[in-house]
C-alpha cells in the first residue's frame, strides 16, 4: 500500500473540501473519474483533461482541453478564468455567462457533439510545463465571478477510442485479445 501515500502531503489540506473521500486513495484515482469541487453554489463536477489525440500523454509544452460540467444552483454568475500551476495559461472561449439552476459542459474536441439546449464553454490548458500521463492529476483552478474561486485535481479522462491489445483487432467483439499461459 506504500503507493496510496505518495502524494498524500499535497492534497492533505485538501482533505476537508472533499466530504466523504478516503484521504489515502483520493491521489489515486481511475482516469474515469474526474476531480469535483464546489465554489459556493457553482458545482465543478467530472473535471479531466481530454485524452491525448496523439500518444497515451501530453507533452511538455503541448495544450490540453479540459472536459467538465459546471452547474449553477445560485444566483447568475459567470466562468472567469481557469488557471493550473502546471500550464503556462488557460484559455476559456464560447459560452462563460453561467445563469441560475444551468450547467454549462466542457467537452473537448473529440467528444460527441453537444445535444440541442447544451450550453458548451471551451476550456484549454496552454503550454503545459512538464509531461501529464495517466494517473497523474494536476490542480486546476476554476474562477467565477460571483461564487470566487475553487481549485479541483484533474486527470486525464478515459479514451473513448480504445486500442486493440497487442496490436491484433478482436474479431466480432466477442473475443479477449491476450492471456495465454
Amino acid at each position: 500500500m506504500i503507493p496510496a501515500a505518495l502524494g498524500l502531503g499535497a492534497v492533505v489540506a485538501l482533505a476537508g473540501c472533499s466530504a466523504g473521500q478516503v484521504t489515502e486513495t483520493d491521489t489515486q484515482v481511475a482516469a474515469v473519474n474526474g476531480g469535483s469541487g464546489d465554489a459556493k453554489q457553482v458545482a465543478v463536477r467530472n473535471a479531466t483533461l481530454a485524452f491525448p489525440p496523439q500518444g497515451a500523454f501530453y507533452r511538455a509544452g503541448s495544450s490540453a482541453p479540459v472536459q467538465v460540467v459546471l452547474s449553477n444552483e445560485g444566483p447568475n454568475d459567470k466562468l472567469v478564468q481557469v488557471s493550473s500551476p502546471y500550464a503556462a495559461s488557460g484559455q476559456v472561449s464560447g459560452t462563460t455567462d453561467l445563469p441560475s439552476n444551468t450547467a454549462l459542459h466542457a467537452t473537448g474536441p473529440s467528444a460527441q457533439p453537444a445535444s440541442t439546449g447544451e450550453r458548451t464553454v471551451q476550456i484549454t490548458l496552454n503550454g503545459l510545463k512538464q509531461d501529464i500521463t495517466p494517473g497523474v492529476t494536476i490542480p486546476v483552478t476554476f474562477v467565477f465571478a460571483q461564487a470566487g474561486q475553487v481549485t479541483v485535481q484533474v486527470p486525464i479522462g478515459e479514451d473513448h477510442h480504445p486500442r486493440p491489445e497487442h496490436g491484433s483487432p478482436v474479431p466480432g467483439g466477442g473475443q479477449h485479445a491476450g492471456g495465454g499461459h
